[in-house]
């Protein structure tokens, strides 16, 4: 079907609001779009029109009085997986949209942007239903010509062994690239000290879950008593989010002067992002978040965007925070061009842990499908704090995955971790100590 000219699209419209629906028809038609469209308010209807009606395109709305997007967005996957669904509502918050995406939506349009939003998000929906509907064909038309020509059976093997075999290669060799983007070291805190004295410690635990990963994460200097972790989770899996890491690494290093100021980062990251995503006309975006910790002015500063909150364990409690749990989190990169992040920050003593993750480190589930989820996630921490940082990493990822029950995890583990041994004002007092405390003189 082509995306300049799309003619007779069965549209199946799930709106309650009868001027909302009118609003929509009458923005497809100014917009040119040719269509037969069938209307449903309540699930019921919705069901028996996917039957009866076999749409081509879903625009529903999110909230209704005894159904919702959500829920119509699972039938349409269990119905008509084929089916694009675009979500048309006036009541989607960001946080939401975003899961809604993560579920299988198409796009997200909001009813006061129909005007310029709802017509492009169309044609890029259609355009990846006829893309798929093409290599369906190509591949139905590949098997067909394979068995007709059996002789070729055998060379077709080995062409396609020999492909394989450079793919395999390629993702090793990108997987290899992705490895030597982690970090390998870390810095210490002062800026030069030796690491069995630098004022923090760290632990990591990634683990991707194909060959390359969508999880980026990296550790800088970001002063002589400071030093930052960002940590990036795009949507998706594969070679697609891999490349997306790549950009948010090289984004991270250009904007490497804005590492002190974490909402700013997020902000300028986010634009950066959706000027280059603005011309691959698809919906992508990534989790990220950006930990300062400094050791002079005793502080962590924060910046969120969409990403599961970094925890800090409180050395003399034991106590689990969630860092920004007064300031909730922007959305994530690469979805809003007028996205602004927010620096929230709050005290910290020698002794206290800092731990930023991506959400596969707790998404697994076990065999009865209960999620690990962020509140198991905390009472672990909780029951293992006081134990030095890597032991604490350890023995939680290995409590996780005795939860699974030998589980696969569904996405990439990206954890760092990071353990205050003392600040700069102890430090100072030691030192003035070993000034002022005479000499011990030992007689043999």
């Amino acid at each position: 079907m082509s995306t300049s000219e799309i003619t007779d699209l069965r549209i199946l419209l799930l709106e309650d609001s009868d001027l909302d629906a009118e609003l929509i028809i009458r923005e497809l038609k100014k917009r040119e779009i040719f269509f037969v469209s069938q209307r449903a308010q309540t699930r019921s209807e919705f069901v028996k029109a996917i039957a009866d009606f076999q749409p081509e395109l879903i625009l529903a709305d999110y909230k209704l009085p005894s159904f919702d997007g959500g829920q119509a967005l699972v039938l349409a996957k269990q119905c008509c997986p084929s089916v694009p669904v675009i979500i048309v509502s006036g009541a989607v918050g960001e946080e939401r949209a975003v899961e809604l995406l993560k579920d299988g939506a198409t796009d997200f349009v909001l009813k006061d942007r129909l005007n310029g939003r709802l017509v492009p998000a169309i044609h890029r929906a259609m355009r990846e239903v006829s893309e798929r509907d093409s290599r369906c064909q190509a591949e139905a038309a590949l098997r067909t010509l394979n068995a007709q020509l059996e002789q070729r059976v055998t060379e077709r093997t080995r062409e396609l062994a020999a492909k394989n075999a450079i793919m395999e290669e390629d993702l090793n060799m990108a997987r290899e690239l992705q490895l030597a983007l982690l970090p390998d070291h870390f810095p210490t805190l002062p800026r030069g000290a030796t690491v069995a004295a630098s004022a923090v410690k760290f632990s990591s635990i990634i683990q991707p879950t194909r060959s390359v990963s969508g999880d980026f994460c990296s550790v800088i200097q970001v002063s002589d008593t400071a030093v930052g972790i960002f940590m990036c989770d795009v949507i998706g899996h594969g070679i697609r989010a891999a490349l997306v890491t790549a950009m948010m690494r090289t984004l991270e290093e250009q904007l490497s002067h804005l590492a002190g100021n974490p909402g700013e980062l997020l902000t300028q990251m986010n634009r950066s992002l959706r000027r280059i995503l603005g011309h691959m006309g698809t919906t992508l975006f990534t989790t990220a978040c950006h930990v300062v910790v400094d050791i002079a002015s005793q502080r962590i500063t924060a910046a969120n965007a969409g990403h599961p909150s970094p925890l800090l364990v409180c050395g003399a409690t034991g106590e689990v925070e969630v860092i920004n749990d007064r300031n909730p989190a922007g959305p994530a990169l690469g979805l809003f061009d007028d996205a602004q992040y927010l620096t929230h920050e709050l005290p910290v003593e020698a002794g206290d842990q800092v731990l930023v993750f991506t959400d596969g480190f707790f998404k697994v589930s076990n065999t009865m499908f209960e999620p690990f989820g962020m509140i198991r996630l905390r009472d672990s921490i909780r029951r293992h704090a006081g134990l030095p940082l890597s032991k604490l990493t350890q023995d939680v990822f290995t409590e996780i995955e005795t939860f699974a029950q030998g589980q696969e995890f569904p996405d990439d583990i990206c954890l760092i971790g990071l353990e205050i041994m003392h600040l700069e004002a102890d430090l100072h007092k030691r030192q003035q100590q070993r000034r002022t405390t005479p000499a011990k003189v030992i007689m043999s």
